[in-house]
């Protein structure tokens, strides 16, 4: 076999162990000037050899959760793509949901949306081992509470997956205060005790403002005193 053809099979094999690569990891594996480098990645990507997910970035590989919290840094997967990844939810969303700490924009890997979803709460997320990569993944209860506030979840989803046997309900509640996020706080309160959860008295942080229960329903609805909600479901 022609020698430039193995080069080019031993590089591939070795990239194929990187969620992502960038030029400056192919001239770390092949030893040579950027402007080789460069060419050469161009020539793989256009032979699709190798997949271009941004300026800068590849993969080898066509599943996006392998890659995506890697694209920006620190990141990791959450809201509807969590809860599926969980099995608390059968919808399966068409968007791959990143949390980022900072806004950027979002981007399409072949048919599938990547979206940069910005949070101030920046925690509550692990390493998973997914398909022989580690990924960057919430923890359940963690993307129950960021779907809560971001208001890309269906609120039905999202009760639906308060309600696994899975959730572990006093790390929710304790991620909840720790967000001192008042909106929040109230309507997960209100949840949960509308599904018999006892709450053992965690959540007081109410105060004399009615929020809506569903932020994607307009503000009219049944008032619930205690909580300070506006209970807007159909």
């Amino acid at each position: 076999m022609h020698v430039k053809i193995m080069k080019t099979i031993n590089l591939l094999k070795i990239l194929q162990k990187y969620a992502i690569f960038t030029e400056n990891d192919v001239a770390k594996i092949v030893k040579k000037k950027p402007q080789y480098v460069k060419t050469l990645v161009y020539r793989l990507n256009k032979q699709k050899m190798v997949n271009k997910i941004e300026r800068g970035k590849y993969t080898l590989n066509d599943d996006v959760l392998i890659f995506s919290s890697y694209i920006m840094t620190p990141s990791y997967i959450g809201l509807w793509s969590a809860i599926r990844y969980y099995n608390l939810t059968e919808q399966m969303p068409k968007t791959i949901f990143v949390m980022v700490p900072r806004s950027r924009s979002s981007l399409r890997y072949k048919n599938i949306l990547i979206e940069f979803v910005k949070t101030k709460y920046f925690f509550g997320y692990k390493k998973e081992n997914y398909r022989g990569f580690e990924i960057f993944m919430a923890e359940p209860e963690k993307a129950i509470i960021d779907s809560l506030i971001s208001k890309k979840v269906p609120l039905d989803e999202i009760i639906s997956s308060i309600k696994n046997k899975s959730i572990d309900t006093k790390k929710l509640i304790n991620y909840a205060i720790k967000t001192k996020n008042k909106s929040l706080i109230k309507r997960l309160g209100f949840i949960l005790e509308e599904n018999k959860y006892n709450l053992q008295k965690r959540l007081k942080f109410v105060d004399n403002n009615y929020v809506v229960l569903d932020t994607a329903l307009e503000k009219k609805g049944k008032l619930i005193k205690k909580w300070r909600i506006i209970d807007n479901r159909k």
